[in-house]
């Protein structure tokens, strides 16, 4: 903890942190102002693996930096635009942060712990408005991995659904760790219950595999429960009827959370259709 940045702190002359948003996988991410934008707020996501010395943390640093450019790709209304990785030192630390836009709202996660209730037509709308980012992000060919009611906002200015906490980032960490220094570590991409089998089990995924997660989601804010609570693992099937809904939205749903990825939705675009 002593590694905690306090508000007030000032980075390059230019970023002054506001407060600390929590503990990722790979270090802490910070809410901080931005001097060169009018104070406008952004998100600092710390890039802090355990590595065993500094030279194997700046390997993986400089392949990560490499790798990441393709965060750059992104440029979409309803994913966080990716300002910058900045490397910075702090007294005898140095650090690596990736900069991105700050979203003012609330997590799906935080309006369930709240007690909102989403209707049928509540979830049809999001998905209305979330597979065309996914679209997108495919046609890039980055699959976000890690789709789940923790990473999806609802923007208050216009309570859009915006897209955040790509676990693809992790994977590139991860990767660059792996390729730099020989060293395996145990960070799994994707959440148990949302992530489909052949990404938990085997770390592959496809654009299938954000479908997957996204019926998911879309299943827990129906009604409620958790993704542990809705399976029957024994037989691998979904307890539908815990769930209520029209046949038509249950034969789409039943598509895109087949076991199978052939047997699912092949794009986001086939699943608007």
């Amino acid at each position: 903890m002593s590694n905690t940045l306090k508000p007030g702190a000032i980075i390059k002359d230019r970023y002054t942190i506001l407060g600390d948003l929590g503990q990722g996988t790979f270090g802490r991410t910070y809410l901080a102002e931005d001097a060169n934008r009018y104070q406008e707020r952004c998100v600092l996501k710390e890039f802090a693996p355990q590595l065993q010395n500094n030279y194997e943390l700046q390997k993986a640093q400089e392949l990560f930096e490499r790798e990441a450019g393709m965060l750059y790709q992104l440029r979409h209304n309803q994913i966080p635009c990716f300002r910058e990785l900045l490397r910075t030192s702090i007294g005898r630390k140095n650090y690596l942060f990736l900069v991105q836009d700050y979203v003012e709202g609330l997590t799906y996660h935080q309006l369930l712990v709240q007690g909102q209730k989403f209707r049928e037509a509540d979830v049809i709308k999001l998905l209305q408005d979330i597979l065309p980012v996914l679209d997108y992000i495919h046609s890039k060919q980055i699959i976000h991995r890690d789709i789940s009611p923790d990473n999806l906002i609802k923007r208050n200015s216009d309570n859009k659904p915006v897209l955040i906490d790509f676990g693809c980032v992790k994977e590139m960490v991860t990767t660059a760790i792996v390729q730099s220094t020989g060293h395996v570590i145990g960070t799994q991409v994707g959440k148990r219950g949302y992530s489909p089998d052949e990404q938990l089990r085997y770390g592959k995924a496809d654009g299938t595999s954000d479908l997957y997660a996204l019926a998911v989601t879309a299943l827990v804010l129906l009604t409620g429960k958790q993704p542990l609570d809705l399976y029957d693992s024994y037989h691998a099937t979904w307890l539908w009827q815990e769930i209520t809904i029209s046949p038509s939205f249950k034969s789409v749903l039943t598509k895109m959370l087949d076991n199978l990825p052939k047997q699912r939705y092949q794009s986001a675009q086939e699943v608007s259709e």
